[in-house]
């Protein structure tokens, strides 16, 4: 007797089905769209944080300056801040205020330096104590 097979074969899977590469755009698409948004937030965090760095670089040096001075100098060097053309090109809008302040602490300089940031921020603010330069050392015969 002579029996035909009646079973089916599969038949057999060497290429990609148009549902799988649509699956796979769509995971590759999903993927570049956060990496480019992750590399954009990336840089934005460093710019911050370079001109921060920068910032407190150039606050620290003008209040090292500052609190060097005579202390009759230092108002008048005070009323005097102005952004270098080398901080204007490192920061976008540098302004600069200082106050000088005498009470139980001590005489000190408190220097501020603000800037446009891409976000809201407060200004930074170093205070420096002034070097008694004014005493005279007494020599004993």
């Amino acid at each position: 007797m002579n029996h035909c097979s009646t079973s089916r074969t599969s038949p057999s899977r060497n290429a990609f089905t148009m549902i799988e590469l649509v699956v796979a755009a769509s995971i590759m698409i999903a993927l570049m769209s956060v990496v480019t948004s992750l590399t954009f937030r990336i840089h934005g965090v460093w710019q911050d944080t370079n001109q921060q760095r920068l910032a407190t670089w150039a606050v620290s040096s003008e209040l090292e300056r500052i609190t060097s001075l005579p202390t009759d100098e230092i108002a008048t060097a005070l009323d005097q801040l102005q952004a270098s053309a080398e901080l204007q090109n490192m920061l976008p809008e540098p302004e600069w205020s200082g106050e000088f302040l005498d009470d139980e602490l001590g005489p000190r300089v408190a220097l501020r330096l603000n800037w446009k940031r891409r976000h809201p921020g407060i200004p930074l603010e170093l205070v420096g104590w002034v070097l008694s330069t004014d005493t005279e050392e007494e020599t004993s015969p």
